[in-house]
């Protein structure tokens, strides 16, 4: 049940618990990139409307529900983005105990039906990326959350393939693009596509504060070789020592026009654009935290991304 908790409030209601585990089931035919990912196409749910492809809370608006998902024209590119909030509300039942709580805005791809989880999917992106801004409150979160996983008819249960999330505490006053490095634990291809996005923690036990603003858009997949690589070959990127531990060269025979770096949770660490050299770029990388990093190198007609160690 919806509870709560002296101004730190939590959702704890079994139901909402299971649509946030359970509710991805738009099944579709596999796809390279995510449905609608720059938001533009909208349908109407109740008196709110929800990106075409995806589900939210507002589907709840026959029980009280706020609306907490929308439509904002305060967009990155084309017309539309979406814009998520949290805010407290006092929920009936069979949702909730008409005691104050709150809540977060929460978009989900898929239709919202907790019987068939997942959209279609088979690729396996290197990374996902977005453009984000907001106001986050101190103490709170916004997520953005992708799984992809494989039904396994041996245990009958669904295994793990690849995970990435971008996780942010922090206000961002203007668009930014942000990336979150896949990381695969099995070498199987998935079948399953699991999308959130979310102005706040709203898993069980999940801690909310009212008053989170997240907007996202023109949300997408970068592959090694695929769309958004035009001939990739990355023979032709070579990275320099790696493991490093104060500096790495990344070269190349061909011309690199920048050079992104982000660490494990999608933060962009370091950027060079139009270095002026061809041959190599020699980065200083002595003040990294330990651990891995990918770099994403932008030449004339590709895009590669390259793991980095940093010891």
């Amino acid at each position: 049940m919806i509870r709560k908790k002296n101004k730190v409030m939590k959702t704890k209601n079994l139901l909402l618990a299971l649509v946030i585990i359970c509710s991805f089931a738009f099944k579709a035919n596999a796809q390279t990139q995510p449905p609608n990912a720059g938001f533009e196409n909208w349908t109407t749910v109740g008196t709110g409307e929800d990106p075409t492809g995806w589900s939210s809370f507002n589907d709840l608006y026959a029980y009280s529900v706020p609306i907490m998902s929308f439509k904002t024209t305060d967009a990155n590119s084309g017309t539309y983005a979406l814009r998520l909030i949290s805010q407290t509300a006092t929920i009936p039942p069979p949702l909730g105990t008409n005691v104050l709580d709150t809540l977060a805005g929460y978009v989900f791809a898929g239709a919202f039906d907790m019987n068939h989880p997942g959209i279609s999917y088979t690729d396996r992106p290197v990374l996902l990326q977005a453009y984000v801004k907001g106001t986050i409150i101190t103490g709170s979160n916004a997520y953005i959350m992708a799984t992809l996983s494989k039904w396994n008819t041996g245990t009958h249960a669904r295994d793990q393939v690849g995970f990435a999330l971008y996780y942010t505490s922090n206000s961002i006053a203007n668009y930014t693009q942000i990336s979150a490095p896949f990381n695969y634990s099995l070498p199987d291809t998935p079948d399953t596509l699991d999308i959130r996005l979310m102005a706040g923690d709203v898993g069980p036990g999940g801690v909310i504060m009212p008053g989170n603003e997240f907007f996202i858009d023109d949300l997408s997949f970068t592959f090694t070789v695929g769309i958004n690589e035009t001939n990739a070959n990355n023979k032709n990127i070579n990275i320099y020592p790696n493991p490093a531990t104060d500096k790495i060269t990344i070269s190349s025979n061909e011309k690199i026009n920048t050079i992104e770096i982000y660490n494990m949770i999608g933060e962009n660490v370091y950027t060079i654009s139009n270095p002026g050299i061809s041959a190599s770029n020699e980065i200083d990388v002595s003040n990294f935290k330990k651990g891995i990093y990918f770099a994403k190198i932008y030449q004339p007609e590709k895009i590669s991304t390259e793991k980095i160690a940093i010891q």
